[in-house]
């Protein structure tokens, strides 16, 4: 299916690109697992203590957790790092996923660790070639990364959990919708628990966390990624409680621009709610509690900008139901004519197109799905505009083209009458 010549106007556009998970730590298919010259181990701290330095991975070794800090455990013994040691797995399972679609593609079964081909039927590969990325569990033993492409061997080598007292550990992974997660590596967190007990983790370069010599009972780990609060519940028994503890990606609002044409100079106040959660996590002029500023009929705002911009994290909700097809070879123009039958004009069309164009170009296909945009971010404009021009795009590269994509029913016309406010921007980050 190609871009359909009968578009009409969706209003503003703020478009969904897909990023990489942000800090690419996961096992490589050479590697299988964390590398490094001299390893060490995170410092415990009692009360009033400091945070330890988590621990690099020696070579052959096991990587170290970060120290715990703050309140001492139970019986005088302060709390301390649980750390990772060596051995050789049985009875693995492989999880095999599609990176690009996320879907689940097979599950294998290895007696023991060692090197493994991953070569899948996939009916409709996100790329080219295939690329998938795995899971590798086994009892006792924490959970791995791989990432390889169709015919392509991981070697796969986990390490064991540690029977340790009063213990609470395993591996962090902040996972995309589409795309392969990755290791919350290198992370602060903080644990807190009965009696008050708060203490500060840091997660090592594979996400492990762990801590030991803490009193019984329940607890939770909770830690804000990218302006986004985030919590897990855990329970600590007598032995090693191992517990694997996935979270989505935020995405992120990139290069929204607001343009604002009131029909005198006016002075404007425009803030922003987020439904689902979210933040500003950038803006220029600075957003703050909100904009105050004084435009001009042509939409120039306080003498100096031709339109508000901001980034926001939001949280990874989209909808891909239904889309258009957009031909890379041509997509510029094909994006030009989208945005003009949409209601833009002018600058709005030239500058998505000048700073879009680059940043997605490049693929043979698009696959462009229309979205909500009040689900993620709200406009409270005051005084209020008579047309606003708004929507959300989700726009994903494609190496192939895509078959069976429903079109979105045709969106009715805009019209430009009186205080007029359009928005486009790109979702990034799923």
């Amino acid at each position: 299916m190609t871009f359909a010549k009968t578009l009409a106007p969706l209003a503003a556009i703020l478009g969904v690109a897909l990023a990489a998970c942000s800090g690419e730590s996961i096992s490589s298919s050479d590697t299988g697992g964390a590398a490094g010259t001299g390893g060490g181990t995170g410092g415990a701290a009692g009360v009033g203590g400091s945070a330890g330095t988590g621990g690099v991975a020696g070579t052959g070794g096991v990587a170290g957790m970060g120290g715990a800090a703050g309140t001492a455990g139970t019986g005088g013994a302060s709390p301390e790092p649980v750390v990772p040691v060596p051995g050789v797995a049985t009875n693995i399972t492989l999880d095999i996923y599609s990176d690009g679609w996320g879907t689940l593609l097979e599950t294998r079964q290895l007696d023991t660790e060692g090197s493994v081909v991953i070569d899948v039927n996939e009916a409709n590969p996100y790329s080219d070639p295939p690329a998938y990325y795995i899971y590798a569990r086994a009892d006792g033993f924490y959970t791995e990364l791989y990432k390889c492409t169709k015919g392509q061997s991981i070697d796969v080598d986990l390490d064991a959990v540690p029977a340790e007292p009063n213990a609470m550990t395993g591996v962090m992974f902040a996972t995309q919708t589409f795309f392969a997660p990755c290791y919350y590596s290198n992370a602060s967190v903080d644990l807190t628990g009965p009696g008050g007990l708060s203490v500060g983790l840091t997660t090592d370069d594979q996400g492990r966390y762990g801590i030991k010599n803490v009193p019984l009972g329940d607890y939770k780990i909770g830690f804000t990624y990218q302006s986004m609060p985030f919590s897990f519940d855990l329970t600590n028994g007598p032995g090693t409680d191992y517990q694997d503890l996935s979270f989505q990606e935020p995405m992120q609002a990139d290069a929204p621009n607001l343009y604002l044409y009131p029909t005198t100079t006016t002075a404007v106040s425009v803030k922003l709610s987020f439904p689902q959660g979210g933040a500003v996590i950038a803006s220029n002029p600075l957003y703050g509690q909100g904009w105050n500023v004084t435009v001009q009929p042509d939409g120039l705002i306080d003498g100096a900008f031709p339109y508000l911009f901001y980034e926001a994290s939001l949280p990874p909700a989209v909808d891909t139901s239904k889309g258009w097809i957009l031909d890379g070879s041509q997509l510029e123009g094909q994006l030009r004519e989208l945005l003009e039958r949409t209601g833009f004009v002018g600058r709005e069309v030239q500058d998505f197109l000048d700073y879009w164009v680059p940043v997605l170009g490049g693929s043979p296909w698009y696959a462009v799905y229309p979205q909500h945009a009040d689900a993620f971010v709200t406009l409270d404009i005051s005084p209020k505009p008579d047309r606003v021009l708004r929507s959300l795009l989700l726009i994903r590269p494609m190496a192939h083209e895509p078959t069976n994509l429903p079109e979105p029913p045709a969106p009715q016309p805009f019209v430009r009458d009186g205080f007029v406010a359009a928005e486009w921007g790109v979702l990034r980050g799923i």
